[in-house]
């Protein structure tokens, strides 16, 4: 921990990235760990913030993960990919006490960039069957290096799971149980590395109030707004936030 400034302004701060966060997830059904980590990345630097939005982000997620059918179905289509993707957040979240955390920093808003481009040009790929085992290894280890690193789950997760032609519901909940499967290893991490202390611990419990307050604005606000251009919307905003992080990062390092 890097020492947090007055508790009662990461409070105030906090409750309003995890409501807005909340929300966006409660709309689009992702975009709750963007949201909440680049807000808060942004007030108490990267390491912090990663500490403060596990418990709610991981609570958020296993709500998302069982609330549906399809848990089974994923978990038999996806095992080799969750199971690749968990040991490379362990793995390459070691580095986290070692790396410039300015240029983690910049990776995040690298892959928030990315992220955003991808969804606003409509990226589509395929997957063969066939390709899938090697494809799960391949992009598995991607993100579980990115997440160790970075605490940002989209990429590669979230293009390859819509590759795999998952409808709408099996998707989300595919989404649901792989983000808190990576919150579960990235928590091990931190607190193997003493990244992660008791004040960030009750902070980030404290969060989850706000954080299923937003959840359920977001879906009753659901089928009473045009969902396509809420997504443009917030991805518009993601792409401006890590352009916004990777520019702030450089002029840190240089």
């Amino acid at each position: 921990m890097t020492g947090l400034p007055n508790e009662v302004e990461i409070l105030t701060t906090g409750t309003i990235a995890f409501l807005l966060a909340g929300f966006v997830k409660g709309v689009l059904g992702f975009g709750f760990p963007i949201i909440a980590l680049v807000v808060l990345t942004l007030t108490i630097g990267l390491i912090d913030a990663l500490a403060i939005i596990i418990v709610p982000t991981l609570a958020t997620n296993i709500w998302q993960a069982v609330s549906g059918p399809h848990l089974r179905a994923v978990l038999r289509r996806m095992w080799l990919y969750f199971l690749v993707a968990a040991v490379g957040v362990l793995t390459t979240s070691q580095y986290l006490t070692v790396v410039n955390v300015n240029w983690l920093t910049a990776l995040l808003g690298a892959v928030l960039f990315f992220f955003a481009v991808s969804r606003l040009l409509d990226f589509h790929i395929t997957v063969p069957r066939e390709s899938e085992p090697i494809l799960s290894v391949l992009l598995g280890a991607c993100n579980g290096a990115l997440t160790g690193l970075t605490g940002s789950f989209m990429v590669p997760s979230v293009l390859y799971m819509q590759a795999l032609g998952f409808p709408k519901d099996m998707l989300v909940q595919a989404m649901g149980f792989f983000f808190a499967l990576s919150t579960l290893m990235l928590t091990i991490s931190l607190g193997s590395n003493d990244l992660i202390d008791a004040q960030e611990v009750r902070l980030s419990v404290l969060a989850l109030a706000p954080a299923f307050a937003g959840v359920y604005l977001g879906r009753w606000t659901r089928n009473r707004i045009d969902e396509e251009s809420f997504q443009k919307i917030f991805l518009f905003a993601v792409l401006a936030l890590g352009a916004y992080l990777v520019w702030r990062s450089a002029n840190s390092l240089g």
